[in-house]
C-alpha cells in the first residue's frame, strides 16, 4: 500500500545529488512503512515507479518528505518536486514473468533454496535490466543442480535500468524476501552475472585470484572475447564486502562477479554460462 509523500529536491546533500538510485526519507515516514535507512523502497507517481535505496533519514519540518537529486527525480519523469506514494514492497513476485513483462514490473525468483550450499548462482538485474544475466544464472544452476536467485525487471514506459537497478553492494535482503530467506544458508561459493557498458568481460569478486583466473581463462577460451581480472580499484570489481555475491557466502570471500558488455551477453551468454559451470564442476564435491 502506498503512503502519500512529497518528493522534493535535495539541494545540500551531495550523495543524493550525485546518485540517481538514492533518496532521503524522513524517519516518521520510514517508521510508518516499516523500513529503515539502507533498505530499498518503491516510489510511485501515477503509472511511473522506481526503486531507491534510502541513504539518509534526517528529520524534516513536515513529515512525509522524500528528497532526491535531479537524476533521481528524472527516473520518475520529473525534474521538479511532485506528490507520490512510497511503498515498502519492492518486488511484485506474485506476478508471473509474462504478467510482469506486460505491466513493466519487477519480480524476484528463487529456486533450490538451501538444498545445496556448495554454490549459488545469482542475477540481481535480470529481465530487461541487464538482459541474459538471469538466463545465465539459471543455465549454471540447471547444469550443476544448485540454487539460483535472480530479479527480473521490465521496462513499461521507462527503461528497466531507470526503474529497477540497485547497486549490488547496496541490495538489502530485508527488501527482497526471497533473498532474505537464504541469507543464513552460508553458501561456500556464489557467482553473480551482470552487465556493463565497457567492452569484453570483467571477472572480479572476493574469491581467490586463482579461481577468478580459472574462470576468466575458461570464458576466453570458449568465446574468444577479451576477459580481464578486476583490479582492486575497479568500480565494477565486486570486491566490496557488502556486495550481495560476497554476503551470500559463509566467509564473505567466496563470491565471483562476472560483468559483461551488452554485445558479449547477446552473442555469447550461453557459452559464458557453460564455461562458468565447467569451472565450478571441477570444484564441487
Amino acid at each position: 500500500m502506498n503512503t502519500p509523500v512529497t518528493v522534493a529536491p535535495a539541494t545540500d546533500r551531495p550523495d543524493l545529488i550525485s546518485h540517481r538510485e538514492h533518496c532521503s526519507v524522513d524517519p516518521d515516514t520510514l517508521a510508518t512503512i516499516g523500513r529503515s535507512r539502507w533498505q530499498q523502497v518503491r516510489i510511485v507517481r501515477g503509472s511511473e515507479r522506481a526503486i531507491y535505496t534510502v541513504t539518509d533519514d534526517r528529520p524534516e519540518p513536515t513529515p512525509g518528505v522524500v528528497r532526491m537529486g535531479q537524476r533521481g527525480r528524472e527516473r520518475l519523469g520529473r525534474t521538479d518536486g511532485f506528490t507520490a506514494g512510497i511503498d515498502p514492497q519492492v518486488p511484485r513476485s506474485d506476478l508471473s514473468d509474462h504478467d510482469a513483462e506486460l505491466a513493466g514490473e519487477l519480480v524476484e525468483r528463487l529456486d533450490g533454496g538451501s538444498s545445496r550450499i556448495e554454490l549459488i548462482a545469482i542475477a540481481p538485474h535480470g529481465g530487461e535490466i541487464e538482459p541474459h544475466t538471469d538466463e545465465q544464472a539459471e543455465r549454471v544452476a540447471a547444469a550443476l543442480g544448485i540454487s539460483t536467485w535472480r530479479c527480473r525487471g521490465f521496462s513499461g514506459a521507462q527503461g528497466a535500468v531507470a526503474r529497477w537497478h540497485i547497486t549490488s553492494a547496496e541490495i538489502d535482503p530485508r527488501s527482497f524476501p526471497l533473498l532474505g530467506s537464504i541469507m543464513s544458508c552460508g553458501f561456500v561459493r556464489a557467482v553473480a552475472f551482470h552487465g556493463m557498458n565497457d567492452p569484453g568481460v570483467l571477472v572480479g569478486g572476493r574469491a581467490s585470484l586463482a579461481l577468478q583466473a580459472e574462470i576468466a581463462a575458461e570464458i576466453a577460451g570458449a568465446t574468444g572475447v577479451a576477459v580481464r581480472i578486476a583490479e582492486p580499484d575497479d568500480v565494477l570489481g565486486g570486491n566490496a564486502p557488502a556486495n550481495i555475491v560476497n554476503l551470500l557466502t559463509a566467509d564473505g570471500c567466496g563470491g565471483v562477479q562476472i560483468e559483461q558488455s551488452a554485445q558479449v551477453r547477446r552473442d555469447h551468454w550461453a557459452e559464458i554460462a557453460d564455461a562458468v559451470a565447467a569451472v565450478y564442476a571441477r570444484h564441487l564435491g
